[in-house]
């Protein structure tokens, strides 16, 4: 699958990789001030089996991502890691002409901790699954419509507001360090990694899912893609 790259694909990787390493480097300079004023003393604790927590730059693409973490068997570094998405944005004339977007997604990873005795998930990990995504986006725009007169066929051109269904499907590899402090009950997650994505609409070939291929973070990217980030987030 060929990688899509354009002046304004490399334009706004630079802003988002930017602006995600800026907020990593800002919660990786929070948890170390942390740990030098001793809110991360070495004491006992139990065995964690469970996490929720979000994925901030998430709200650069209008979205909210929740993780939900579970140990697949107790004692063992295993886990499960589903990640619900919903995305709601109005007009949108500066980035993409759209009038409304709203959608949700679903992706689910399967993590390893490369040390296998750690009664809570830290240190280094690797994590691969898949992700699916819907997004309903509605704008106005020119379409040609079939009619029918006097037993003669013509084709209209129109201007309507069209809405249209864009699913996307994927798969993404990551690897990563988890860093636990205040009692080993607050993570801060930094990763980074690999993955593909396939996107079509329910109006082919007329849709809007061409529109918005611009680069691997637009609503209907297809590609291979680079991925970086930070969750913060609780266990339990």
């Amino acid at each position: 699958m060929a990688f899509h790259c354009s002046a304004q694909y490399l334009s706004n990787l630079d802003t988002y990789t930017l602006r995600t390493m800026r907020y990593s480097f800002l919660i990786l300079t929070l948890f170390l001030l942390f740990n030098s004023v001793g809110f991360s003393q070495d004491i006992p604790v139990k065995q964690k089996n469970h996490g929720i927590g979000i994925v901030p730059q998430y709200a650069f693409m209008n979205g909210l991502r929740t993780d939900l973490d579970f140990r697949l068997k107790k004692g063992k570094p295993n886990w499960l890691v589903i990640s619900p998405e919903i995305f709601l944005s109005p007009a949108n004339p500066t980035v993409y002409n759209y009038d409304s977007m709203w959608g949700a997604g679903l992706e689910l990873q399967h993590r390893y901790y490369l040390n296998p005795k750690n009664e809570i998930p830290k240190g280094f990990y690797l994590g691969y699954g898949p992700l699916f995504q819907y997004f309903s986006i509605t704008a106005q725009r020119y379409y040609t419509e079939r009619v029918f007169e006097n037993g003669i066929e013509y084709y209209k051109v129109k201007l309507a507001h069209v809405t249209t269904g864009i699913y996307k499907a994927g798969v993404t590899m990551t690897a990563g360090y988890q860093l636990v402090t205040f009692r080993s009950s607050v993570y801060f997650d930094f990763y980074l990694g690999t993955g593909m994505r396939l996107s079509f609409d329910d109006r082919l070939p007329s849709g809007l899912t061409h529109e918005f291929n611009d680069w691997w973070a637009s609503y209907g990217y297809s590609g291979t893609l680079l991925t970086a980030g930070v969750r913060i987030g609780m266990l339990y």
